[in-house]
């Protein structure tokens, strides 16, 4: 009876330090890596817009490198969101910076056009990009 709880304990062990190493492993960022779309701000949003399904088949995962107007910036401890041309209804980019990756707000301001390169995690009100860095 001994050896089964010592060996289920090893076994909820390992289970534990793998669930660990997975949550506190840092996540790959997209620089270095070339954009598989370039697209405008308008023509994503609007791709998810108009058919979810058909932009998350092209777009979902991909990286991408979007063109746009900054329209807001907000920081906090957990990083950065840059929201690219805000359509008339709402919605529009919302690109996610990690904290390694800030970007500098001396270069980048409300108003001013930007490119963006992210992975697209789909669509929810706005179309979301993870992992981003500023390009121009």
């Amino acid at each position: 009876m001994a050896k089964k709880t010592g060996f289920f304990l090893a076994l909820a062990g390992i289970a534990l330090a793998a669930a660990l190493y997975w949550y506190t492993k840092p996540r790959q960022g997209v620089g270095g890596k070339p954009a598989d779309w370039q697209v405008t701000a308008m023509e994503l949003y609007n791709a998810y817009n108009d058919n979810e399904q058909a932009a998350d088949q092209n777009f979902l995962n991909a990286v991408i490198e979007v063109k746009g107007i900054v329209e807001d910036i907000q920081v906090n401890a957990d990083g950065a969101v840059v929201i690219l041309s805000m359509q008339p209804g709402g919605g529009g980019i919302s690109c996610r910076f990690s904290p390694a990756a800030m970007p500098d707000t001396a270069t980048i301001s409300r108003g001013a056009p930007a490119v963006i390169k992210g992975r697209c995690t789909g669509f929810n009100m706005d179309v979301n990009l993870t992992d981003c860095e500023i390009i121009l």
